[in-house]
């Protein structure tokens, strides 16, 4: 089992951008069902497709990464003229469940004796405790229960939450990146997709292929 995210947003062309997002959203809705995944919808200003299925990871999605134009004469436009909008399209993997891994041989414990109020137990005992992890250089210090034990594991909880919280920040740092790279700014000039409403075909203008816009919006793309 495989999961796949298709973030599609629109772009220029005001209420046409939005449709023209939506209708993207059922190519790939119907492209997933096709081969028997599921695909399931997220509207917002950003629409996300989550896809999942054995086969999930290795459908064309990919294909269909970056900026999406359409030429066509809106419903909603009395005087017939003809717009050009457009739509973004960022292909992800799925946000993983980040685990710190957390080696206990990376990390050097030091104890020490507590200062300031406490009385005497607390003053004369090393029941505090400091955490380095070798790897990062993180350091975590836990000085509140009077048992030295009861710190050290408390001190490891927060290293692990902490270490996973950086995880999972450089991964988000990562899928910015991908997405960045896949869609640029949106605007019309950097398509990487044509549907032209008047020939009923859409264009991948990275290898010249014309794909008929009937069988494409049904999320057939293995048709030429």
């Amino acid at each position: 089992m495989s999961t796949v995210v298709v973030e599609i947003r629109p772009g220029e062309g005001g209420d046409d951008a939005v449709a023209f997002a939506t209708e993207l959203t059922d190519a790939v809705s119907a492209h997933a069902r096709r081969h028997g995944c599921r695909a399931t919808v997220r509207t917002g200003r950003t629409i996300t497709v989550t896809v999942t299925g054995r086969h999930a990871a290795g459908l064309r999605l990919h294909d269909l990464t970056g900026t999406h134009r359409i030429q066509r004469i809106p419903r909603n436009d009395r005087a017939g003229r003809r717009h050009t909008s457009t739509a973004t399209v960022a292909v992800l993997d799925a946000v993983a469940t980040v685990g710190p891994g957390l080696s206990r041989d990376d990390v050097d414990i030091d104890v020490y004796s507590g200062s300031g109020p406490g009385g005497q137990h607390r003053n004369k005992t090393e029941q505090c405790a400091r955490l380095t992890h070798r790897p990062t250089g993180l350091v975590v210090v836990a000085t509140a229960s009077r048992s030295q034990r009861q710190n050290i594991e408390a001190a490891f909880a927060e290293l692990e939450r902490r270490l996973g919280a950086a995880a999972v920040e450089a991964a988000e740092a990562d899928r910015n990146r991908v997405r960045r790279t896949q869609i640029a700014t949106g605007e019309r000039p950097q398509k990487q997709w044509t549907w032209n409403d008047q020939r009923a075909e859409v264009v991948d203008h990275s290898t010249g292929a014309r794909y008929p816009m009937a069988a494409f919006r049904r999320g057939r793309f293995d048709l030429r």
